[in-house]
């Protein structure tokens, strides 16, 4: 039946086609078909466009994740640093302090006076407080928490000396008056 009808319209087609449209009307149906080619161009942009958008997005957000996760473990390791370093500087003050009372007590047994060791420990006691302003502006920097650790180290070495030479002039005093 199909075979048929298509026969029958292929051999009277042209009894179909009685009436032509007019010209206008083409030219029409293909400024319609080029709007359209037109418009799909401007979608196929805005999807572009937005895929880079989400791809940048998601970049971002997921660098401000990892800086995040950077920020913490800096900060973590800065407290622990932090705490380290106080109970560094906690042990050495106390030693320092202990030092300072035991030379004292030999100065002030002996009437002597050593202007020097007072100039030196408060040459070191200000180069601390320096060090210890930068390491503020710097708090991760090893080169200043080193420097700040040798400083209290020097500190407790010239007080030990100090001492030792302190103790060997009031034993050669007391040896003196002893032998007159």
């Amino acid at each position: 039946m199909k075979d048929r009808l298509e026969d029958f319209i292929k051999s009277n087609r042209a009894e179909f086609d009685d009436l032509e449209p007019r010209r206008d009307t083409w030219a029409k149906i293909e400024k319609d078909l080029q709007a359209v080619k037109l418009k799909k161009d401007y979608t196929w942009l805005w999807k572009a466009a937005a895929v880079v958008f989400l791809c940048i997005s998601v970049g971002l957000a997921i660098e401000r994740t990892m800086i995040a996760e950077d920020e913490a473990v800096a900060l973590q390791t800065t407290k622990s640093r932090s705490a380290e370093l106080n109970e560094v500087e906690g042990y050495y003050t106390q030693l320092i302090s202990q030092k300072r009372m035991e030379i004292k007590s030999v100065i002030d047994k002996n009437g002597l006076v050593d202007i020097e060791l007072l100039k030196d420990m408060e040459q070191l006691d200000n180069m601390y407080a320096k060090l210890k302003k930068d390491l503020k502006r710097n708090q991760n920097d090893e080169r200043l928490i080193n420097a700040m650790i040798q400083n209290l180290q020097l500190r407790v070495e010239i007080l030990n000396k100090q001492l030792r030479i302190l103790e060997r002039i009031s034993k050669h005093e007391e040896d003196e008056k002893i032998s007159v």
